[in-house]
C-alpha cells in the first residue's frame, strides 16, 4: 500500500542549481538556517535546488548511501520506514539528517503530490561543520530532534491521536505560514492512517466528529480550523 515509485538516482541530482538567498519564501523561517541566522549562512553556498517530483517519487530509499538532506520548497514529502509512514515534512523544515552507522538511509523519502525540494549534500555540510561550531551544534540538534520523532509512537484514543496530528500541523506550519486556519492534507486517509496507527475509515469517521463539533471545516485540499481551542480539547 505504502511503495512508492523509485525514482532513478540520477533523477534526484537533475538539473541541480545553487538557489538559496534572502527571497526565498522561506529565507526567514528555514531551518537549514535557522531562518537567516548569520553563523549559519554558510548552508546559503551549499544548496541545490531539485524537482519537481510528482506523487510518490522517492528522492532516497532504504540502504541507499545517506548523500543528503532535504527540505520542502513546495509540496509535502513522507518518510516511510518498516512499512508505515513515520513522518510528514512541510515547507522550510530540514530532514532526512540522521545517518545510521551503516552511512545509509533507513527509510524512504517519498514526495507527497507535485514537491520541489532543496538539497544538502551531506559531503558539503560536513565540510562546513569543519569550521563552524554553530552549524555543528545546529545540525546535531535537528538529527537528535529527526531520531526522537522517528521512535515516536502514536497512542491514545482515536480521537485524541486524529487532534493531536491536525494540532501539530496547524502548529508547525505557523512556523512558516502565519497565523493560518487552513491545514494542507495532501496525503491520503490510508497514509493519515498507517502514521497514526489506525484504519483509513477510522480517520475520515474522526474528522467527520471533529466537523460535526464544530472543530473544523472539511476542504477539498486540507482542512481549516473553526473552533481552535474546541480541536485542542
Amino acid at each position: 500500500m505504502y511503495q512508492a515509485q523509485a525514482v532513478a538516482s540520477q533523477s534526484v541530482a537533475r538539473r541541480p542549481s545553487v538557489y538559496c538567498n534572502a527571497s526565498c519564501r522561506y529565507a526567514a523561517v528555514c531551518e537549514a538556517t535557522r531562518g537567516g541566522d548569520p553563523e549559519l549562512l554558510d548552508m546559503r553556498d551549499v544548496v541545490e535546488r531539485v524537482g519537481p517530483f510528482s506523487e510518490g517519487d522517492r528522492l532516497v530509499q532504504p540502504d541507499a548511501p545517506h548523500r543528503a538532506a532535504f527540505a520542502v520548497v513546495s509540496g509535502m514529502a513522507k518518510t516511510v520506514g518498516d512499512g508505515r509512514v513515520v513522518a510528514f515534512h512541510l515547507p522550510g523544515e530540514l530532514f532526512a539528517l540522521d545517518v545510521a552507522r551503516t552511512g545509509t538511509h533507513n527509510a524512504s523519502v517519498v514526495a507527497v503530490g507535485k514537491t520541489w525540494f532543496c538539497r544538502f549534500p551531506r559531503a558539503a555540510t560536513d565540510e562546513l561543520c569543519e569550521h563552524n561550531d554553530a552549524l555543528t551544534r545546529h545540525l546535531r540538534s535537528l538529527r537528535r530532534r529527526e531520531r526522537v520523532s522517528a521512535a515516536h509512537a502514536a497512542d491514545g484514543l482515536a480521537a485524541s491521536r486524529v487532534r493531536s496530528f491536525l494540532v501539530d500541523l496547524l502548529d508547525r506550519r505557523r512556523r512558516f505560514e502565519g497565523a493560518s486556519p487552513f491545514v494542507p492534507l495532501p496525503m491520503s486517509r490510508d497514509d493519515i492512517g498507517s502514521y497514526l496507527r489506525m484504519s483509513s475509515a477510522t480517520v475520515t469517521r474522526m474528522l467527520g466528529k471533529l466537523r460535526a463539533e464544530g472543530a473544523i471545516a472539511i476542504l477539498p485540499n486540507g482542512i481549516e480550523v473553526t473552533d481552535e481551542a474546541a480541536l485542542r480539547g
